[in-house]
């Protein structure tokens, strides 16, 4: 069992993560400290399925940051959500039929200085949306997530936009009933909340099931997205204003039917080493607990392997 390709993953991660040291060290010594030490030691255990005879490697132990702007970090989160959320979803399945839509909802451009009221106004305009009647009428639950990019043309210019899975029962496309919600009725009820009578973006999609009309990993894959790509910081024009700009905000909400993954989401940051519960299981023996590190040797940049300790269980 090659460790080398256990780390891989770390080591690209990692790499990208590395220019957020360089974003806080001028106004954010200890933030940028912090950044910079994240997942650099990896702890692993080299493991043997006691039925199988596998070997396999499990991380055992890690420093996370857990900066909303760690690449690291934020890779280790969307394993997770995607993991509890779809756990999530499935077990809703088993008590009743869903299907799903993504709806996306924007608001016009705004300067990095006005993100913070744009995404406070995006806030109280998304809780009038949701208290309509078409809207309560229709849509059984929902999960939101806030995306905000970088204008290519303006580095101090963002695109807010909110990008909502909503749970509706099948009947909702059943022509015999009036619970579908086309795309113009949306827009027109987005626009009434925003008070906004200028041109706003809205764009909806059916979430295909499979075979067995559950929803599949790949479009829960897709829905939990991150508020910022990790290119779209480097080109930021004032870093330290966009951090002012998003303290305490907060990324995701949910509602209705699918509230219930906010209690699974709140805790995720307690503990990005783990992801799989199979590291966990007493089928597996504990051979061997081995240290890398994330360090400079000659002209490469790599996790190298620092210490190998033989255990005896």
């Amino acid at each position: 069992m090659i460790l080398k390709n256990s780390v891989k993953n770390f080591k690209e991660k990692k790499d990208k993560q590395i220019y957020l040291f360089d974003l806080y060290a001028p106004f954010n010594e200890k933030k940028a400290n912090d950044t910079l030490v994240c997942g650099i030691d990896l702890w692993f255990l080299l493991k043997k399925h006691r039925t199988t005879l596998e070997l396999k490697y499990f991380l055992e132990n890690m420093y996370t940051c857990k900066d909303r702007f760690c690449h690291f970090c934020n890779w280790r989160r969307e394993m997770k959500y995607k993991k509890l959320t779809y756990q999530f979803i499935d077990e809703l399945h088993k008590q009743q039929r869903l299907r799903y839509i993504f709806l996306t909802l924007t608001v016009p451009n705004c300067h990095i200085n006005n993100l913070r009221e744009t995404i406070k106004k995006m806030n109280l305009s998304f809780e009038k949306f949701k208290k309509y009647g078409r809207f309560k009428n229709s849509i059984l639950g929902y999960i939101r997530a806030l995306e905000y990019t970088v204008q290519k043309d303006d580095n101090s210019m963002l695109h807010p936009h909110f990008h909502c899975m909503l749970a509706v029962e099948p009947a909702y496309f059943s022509p015999d009933k009036d619970l579908y919600i086309n795309q113009d009725e949306f827009r027109e009820m987005w626009k009434k909340a925003l008070k906004l009578d200028e041109f706003v973006s809205v764009d909806i999609r059916v979430v295909r099931t499979d075979t067995r009309h559950k929803t599949r990993p790949s479009v829960i894959a897709e829905m939990i997205k991150y508020t910022m790509k990790d290119t779209d910081i480097t080109k930021v024009s004032d870093f330290e204003e966009l951090t002012k700009q998003l303290k305490n905000i907060h990324n995701f909400s949910a509602g209705g039917v699918l509230k219930g993954i906010l209690k699974k989401i709140k805790v995720i940051d307690d503990d990005l080493i783990h992801i799989d519960e199979e590291d966990k299981l007493e089928i597996w023996e504990k051979l061997e607990r081995v240290l890398m590190s994330y360090e400079k040797k000659g002209k490469k940049t790599d996790y190298f392997e620092k210490k190998r300790v033989k255990l005896n269980v």
